[in-house]
């Protein structure tokens, strides 16, 4: 775990030591491996990483059930069907969300975590993290996104969706802005600089999911 007091680092400065703790974590496992000490090497493994949460787990604690998509218009304005874009994008939004969630920053994880932990009952879930460069592609090509480029190739971004009592996805901008002003508390709590996209006026809707670690 980073000093607490490093929350206040640059955006780069973060990054950078997001990457010096995984590179710590891989040093210390190493040395367990050559000192022959296999067995703790698990238990290990289990103290430095978030546990991972079962899929149904994830969705009965989120309250999913049934179609996740079901509240989205069948057809987008140009008459796509997107439904199916969005189960091609992401099949299982809440069965993934910890994994989603364990790729990002750290953290912009810890933003994330401290927004969903502060406000239990402001219900979300992670639609889109980290990115390959070929899911930036279709998310460009698809006009979701601005650029073929852009932080969710570093897990520097993330989309949150809210979800509804059945667990559902629902791209209310009311739940929206809850969303938006509960990780923006979180983030100056923890002396983040954090992005809205609600706040960019170039993009349709003004991208109210999307939330990116500020360049300082």
């Amino acid at each position: 775990m980073l000093p607490a007091r490093l929350g206040s680092l640059t955006v780069n400065g973060r990054r950078a030591m997001g990457a010096l703790e995984g590179i710590v974590r891989g040093v210390s496992m190493l040395a367990l491996v050559k000192a022959g000490r296999a067995a703790p090497l698990a238990a290990a493994l289990c103290l430095m990483l978030p546990a991972a949460v079962p899929a149904e787990t994830q969705k009965a604690a989120l309250g999913g059930s049934g179609d996740v998509y079901a509240n989205i218009p069948e057809r987008d304005e140009f008459g796509r069907d997107q439904r199916a874009m969005f189960r091609t994008w992401n099949p299982d939004p809440l069965g993934t969300h910890e994994a989603n969630l364990r790729a990002l920053n750290p953290w912009l994880a810890r933003i994330v975590r401290k927004a969903a932990a502060d406000n239990p009952d402001l219900r979300f879930v992670i639609g889109s993290g980290r990115r390959s460069s070929l899911l930036q592609q279709k998310a460009y090509r698809w006009g979701w996104s601005k650029t073929p480029y852009g932080a969710h190739l570093s897990g520097d971004a993330v989309d949150l969706w809210p979800l509804d009592g059945q667990g559902r996805i629902l791209f209310d901008p009311a739940a929206q802005n809850r969303i938006a002003a509960a990780m923006r508390r979180a983030a100056g709590e923890l002396g983040v600089a954090l992005v809205w996209g609600g706040h960019f006026q170039s993009f349709k809707g003004r991208d109210r999911s999307h939330f990116e670690l500020a360049d300082e």
